[in-house]
C-alpha cells in the first residue's frame, strides 16, 4: 500500500489524495442508493458476522478495572467510519515486526448495565499504522477476540497516530464493534491523547477518551470498561 508522509513540525500524517478519491467515490455510490441508505450504514451498527464460541475461556486475571456503579450507563456509541472490514483474524496482539510505532496495552472489561461481566463478548477493533494508514488487505492492525469469563480483554498494539481526513483531524483512535451473545451492537471509538498536544481534532467525546500512564520499556497503558445493553 501507498505510503503517507508526516504532516507539518509535529509529525502528523494524513491520508493521501488517492484514499480520499477511493472514499469520495463510495460516498458518491452511497447517495445514489439513498441518503437514508448511506445515514443508517454510518451511524447504526451492523450485526457482527463472528458466531460466539461455545466454550468459553477461564478468567483472565488481569487487573480490574475502577468499580461501575449499578446500573451503569451503557458505553456511548460513534460512527464506524468508513474503513471497516469484516471477517478480520482472531487476534490479541496487533503488533508488526518493524513498526516504530509506540507499544501499547490496552485493558478492559465487559459488562452489562448490571455490572456483571459479560463473557465470550466479541470486540472487534482497528486503527491506523504508525503512517495513518487503514489496512484493508492484509488485516494489519485489525482483528476480533472474545472476553474471559470475568469479562475481561487485552489488546497489545501500537499508539495510533492522529490524521488528517477531508481538511478534519483526528485524534488517535481505535474503532470497536462489540456484541455480547445476549446484547444489542455497539460500534464506538476509544481516543487517546494527541502527543502533538493538538487541540484541533473534531468528533471526540470525552467519554470515551482513554488515560494512558507509562509500562514496561517505552509502552504505555489504558483501560476501559465498555457496558453494552441486553436485548
Amino acid at each position: 500500500m501507498e505510503a503517507h508522509s508526516p504532516h507539518g513540525d509535529a509529525g502528523r500524517a494524513r491520508l493521501t489524495r488517492r484514499d480520499l478519491l477511493a472514499v469520495g467515490a463510495g460516498f458518491v455510490g452511497l447517495i445514489g442508493a439513498g441518503f437514508a441508505a448511506f445515514v443508517g450504514k454510518i451511524v447504526w451498527p451492523r450485526r457482527l458476522v463472528y458466531a460466539f464460541p461455545s466454550t468459553v475461556a477461564s478468567a483472565s486475571g488481569l487487573p480490574g478495572t475502577p468499580s461501575c456503579t449499578d446500573p451503569d450507563e451503557p458505553t456511548e456509541s460513534q460512527d464506524e467510519g468508513p474503513f471497516y472490514t469484516p471477517n478480520t483474524p482472531i487476534r490479541s496482539d496487533f503488533r508488526v515486526p518493524g513498526s516504530r510505532g509506540r507499544p501499547l496495552v490496552l485493558r478492559g472489561q465487559v459488562v452489562d448495565q448490571r455490572c456483571q461481566p459479560i463473557s465470550n463478548a466479541v470486540l472487534d477493533m482497528w486503527h491506523v499504522n504508525e503512517h495513518a494508514i487503514y489496512d484493508n488487505v492484509n488485516y494489519e492492525y485489525r482483528g476480533h477476540q472474545f472476553t474471559a469469563a470475568d469479562g475481561t480483554f487485552e489488546l497489545r498494539t501500537i499508539v495510533p497516530v492522529a490524521y488528517q481526513f477531508a481538511t478534519f483531524w483526528r485524534v488517535p483512535h481505535i474503532h470497536f464493534k462489540l456484541q455480547g451473545p445476549t446484547t444489542r451492537p455497539l460500534t464506538t471509538q476509544l481516543y487517546f491523547p494527541d502527543p502533538t498536544g493538538a487541540t484541533d481534532h473534531v468528533r471526540v467525546n470525552p467519554a470515551l477518551r482513554v488515560t494512558l500512564q507509562p509500562a514496561d520499556g517505552d509502552a504505555l497503558l489504558g483501560f476501559f470498561r465498555f457496558v453494552l445493553v441486553s436485548r
